[in-house]
C-alpha cells in the first residue's frame, strides 16, 4: 500500500535535514506556521457550525422556492451554497446538503446525480470566495507573507470569484441537465435501504431448551461464518444488547436478531434448535424504525482504506453493523467482512442511535446528514452562528490577526458547548495539517535554493513569445493539472513560488498570478479524486469516472479561459 502523500512529505523534509538543507527548527516550523493552525481552528469552527445544525435549516427555503424545474433548483441551490461554502469547510457543506439534496430529488422525482455532482463543483468555486473559504487560501496567503509579498485580506479575490461563479453556476445550470445520468428517484424514508437494493431479511430466533448452543459463546458458535448470517443484536428479558456480542452466552429464552437470505435463516432455524419468532418478508424496515440506519463514506486520509472490515474489526470498533457496501454502480451485499475498503465506498450502517454522534467525530468515517444527530445542540446554533459572525468581523478589521481569531472562535465553541473537548481534536483532519506542516519549509527549501529561478530562466525565453493572458491561463492548466494528480494544497506550494518568479518577466503585479493559482488549486473538476467533496458525491450518486469528465471539462475549460483575463483587469486586484 502507498505511502500518504503527507508522510511522503514529512519524509522528504526528515530527509532535507539529514542532508543539512534544513535545521530542525526550519524542519519544524511549518507545525507553528499561522497558516497551518489557521487551518485546524477553521476546521473546529466549520465542524461546530454544522454540528449545532446551522446548515440544516436552509431546507426548508429549498423546498419553499425551488419549483419543479430542474435550472430554476440548480441555480436556487447554488445561491445557497455559495454563502456557506465561502465561510465553511467545503466538505462540511456537502456533507449535510447531499442527503438534504437527495430528499428534495425524491419529493421531485428526479435522480439525485442531476444535482450531486454540481453541489460538489459549487462548494468548490465558492470556497475562494473568501480567506476563510477553503485550505488553499490559507496556504497560499501563509506563502505569499513567506516570499515577502504579505498576507491575503478577507476579501483578496471576493469580486474575481464571484464572477468566475457566477459563470460556473451559469454553465452549471445549463449543462447538467443535458449530460448527467438521469433515472429515477429512490423511494424515501426507506430510501437508504432500497439504494443499496438491500434484499436479505431479518428475523428473530429464540433459543430453545433443546438448542445445543445453550451455554456457549455467540463468537464459537461460528454461526456467522456457517450459514452466512449476520447476528445484529441480542435480546434478552426485554433488555437489547448490541454489538459486540462475541463474548455473550447463549441462555434458553434469548433472542437473536439475524439478517441473512431466506434459505440460509431457515437452514439455521432447522439445525440448532432455534424457533423462527418473527421475519419480515419486506426486507430491514422494521429495523430501519428500531435503530439508526446511517450512511458514511470513506474518505481520503482514513486508515480503514486497504482493510477488510473483519480486519478492522469494524463492528466492535464503531458499534455498527454494515449492511451493504455502495462502490460507484456496484452494490456490495453479501461477504462483507472480507471486502476491502476503497477511498469513496459508502456504507450503509445499522447503528443503536446512541453510537451515531461517535460516529460523526471519527477521523476514518464521514456520516451524511451529520446535521441530524438524536444528541441535538440545536440551542447552541445561535452561539456557533454569532461566534462565525465576529471571527469575519475581526477578520476585517485585522486580517493580520487572522490567526488568533481563528482560535479564540475554536476554543469559544468548546466554551460555549457546541462542540465537545473530543469532538474538537476528531473535528481536524490531521493528515491536511501534516501535509501543509511538511509543504511549508519545504516551499522555502526550493526558493533559497534557487530551483525555481534556475526553472525561470529556462522558461524566460518561451515566455516572451508568448502574451501575459497566453502565460497566465498556461499556469492555470498546469496548476489544475497538480491539483487533480495530488492535492490542492501541494499545488499551490508548488505553483505559486514559480508563478511568482515569472512576474517580472511578463510586466504582471504579483496579485494577477496569486489569483490564477489558487483558483486553478482550488477547482478540482476532472476526477472523483481530485478533490474530497467529489469523491463523496462519486460514491452517492452513482457516478462513473466518465460523467465527471463530461461536466468537468467544460467547466475547467472556462475557468482556464476566464480566470486569466479577470486577474489582469487591475480593478479587480483587491488591496
Amino acid at each position: 500500500m502507498p505511502l500518504p502523500l503527507e508522510l511522503v512529505a514529512l519524509a522528504a523534509v526528515l530527509c532535507a535535514v539529514l542532508l543539512g538543507w534544513l535545521s530542525p527548527a526550519d524542519a519544524l516550523a511549518g507545525f507553528s506556521n499561522p497558516a497551518t493552525l489557521t487551518v485546524v481552528a477553521m476546521f473546529v469552527v466549520s465542524a461546530a457550525v454544522v454540528r449545532t445544525g446551522a446548515l440544516v435549516a436552509v431546507e426548508a427555503f429549498l423546498e419553499r422556492h425551488g419549483g419543479r424545474s430542474l435550472p430554476r433548483q440548480l441555480m436556487l441551490l447554488g445561491l445557497v451554497v455559495a454563502p456557506l461554502s465561502a465561510v465553511v469547510s467545503n466538505t462540511a457543506v456537502v456533507a449535510v446538503f447531499i442527503p438534504v439534496v437527495e430528499r428534495w430529488c425524491q419529493r421531485l422525482g428526479i435522480s439525485p446525480a442531476r444535482m450531486l455532482m454540481p453541489l460538489s463543483f459549487m462548494t468548490v468555486m465558492a470556497g475562494v470566495v473568501t480567506l476563510l473559504g477553503t485550505s488553499t487560501n490559507l496556504v497560499a496567503s501563509g506563502l505569499s507573507e513567506q516570499l515577502g509579498y504579505g498576507r491575503f485580506g478577507l476579501l483578496q479575490f471576493t469580486p474575481m470569484a464571484l464572477l468566475t461563479y457566477g459563470s460556473g453556476l451559469l454553465l452549471l445550470v445549463l449543462l447538467a441537465p443535458l449530460l448527467l445520468p438521469g433515472g429515477p428517484s429512490p423511494d424515501r424514508p426507506e430510501q437508504l435501504a432500497s439504494g443499496y437494493a438491500i434484499d436479505a431479511y431479518l428475523s428473530e430466533l429464540e433459543v430453545t431448551a433443546g438448542s445445543p448452543l445453550l451455554g456457549q459463546r455467540i463468537e464459537d458458535t461460528l454461526l456467522q461464518h456457517t450459514f452466512d448470517v449476520r447476528i445484529l443484536a441480542l435480546i434478552r428479558e426485554g433488555e437489547r444488547f448490541s454489538l459486540p456480542l462475541g463474548d455473550r452466552v447463549l441462555r434458553e429464552g434469548d433472542l437473536l436478531l439475524v439478517k441473512g437470505r431466506q434459505e440460509q435463516l431457515l437452514a439455521l432455524h432447522e439445525s440448532n434448535g432455534l424457533a423462527l419468532v418473527a421475519a419480515l418478508d419486506d426486507g430491514p424496515r422494521r429495523d430501519l424504525q428500531a435503530e439508526a440506519v446511517v450512511e458514511v463514506l470513506i474518505p481520503a486520509g482514513s486508515r480503514l482504506i486497504g482493510q477488510s472490515l473483519r480486519e478492522t474489526r469494524f463492528s466492535q470498533r464503531f458499534n455498527s453493523n454494515v449492511l451493504a457496501i455502495r462502490r460507484g454502480e456496484e452494490i456490495l451485499r453479501d461477504r462483507l467482512g472480507q471486502v476491502s475498503l476503497r477511498l469513496g465506498d459508502a456504507l450503509l450502517l445499522q447503528s443503536p442511535r446512541a453510537s451515531v454522534p461517535g460516529l460523526q467525530v471519527s477521523r476514518d468515517l464521514l456520516l451524511l446528514d451529520g446535521g441530524r444527530l438524536e444528541d441535538d445542540r440545536s440551542d447552541r446554533r445561535s452561539w456557533s452562528l454569532g461566534l462565525m459572525v465576529v471571527l469575519l468581523l475581526l477578520t476585517l478589521w485585522r486580517s493580520d490577526l487572522l490567526v488568533v481569531w481563528a482560535l479564540l472562535a475554536a476554543l469559544g465553541m468548546v466554551v460555549g458547548r457546541a462542540l465537545t473537548p473530543q469532538e474538537l481534536y476528531a473535528s481536524v483532519r490531521w493528515d491536511v495539517v501534516v501535509l501543509l506542516a511538511a509543504l511549508l519549509p519545504l516551499a522555502q527549501l526550493v526558493n533559497r535554493s534557487g530551483v525555481d529561478q534556475w526553472l525561470v530562466e529556462r522558461l524566460v525565453s518561451h515566455v516572451d513569445q508568448f502574451p501575459p493572458y497566453g502565460v497566465l491561463m498556461a499556469l492555470y492548466l498546469a496548476t489544475s493539472l497538480v491539483t487533480e494528480l495530488v492535492s490542492n494544497q501541494a499545488a499551490v506550494t508548488l505553483m505559486l513560488p514559480l508563478g511568482l518568479s515569472l512576474t517580472s518577466s511578463l510586466g504582471v503585479h504579483p496579485l494577477a498570478v496569486m489569483a490564477v493559482t489558487v483558483f486553478a488549486a482550488s477547482n478540482s473538476f476532472l476526477t472523483p479524486i481530485g478533490y474530497q467533496t467529489n469523491t463523496m458525491v462519486y460514491a452517492v450518486g452513482g457516478y462513473r469516472f466518465r460523467d465527471f469528465l463530461r461536466l468537468g471539462l467544460p467547466l475547467t475549460l472556462l475557468q482556464a479561459l476566464l480566470t486569466p483575463a479577470l486577474a489582469l483587469l487591475p480593478a479587480l486586484q483587491m488591496p
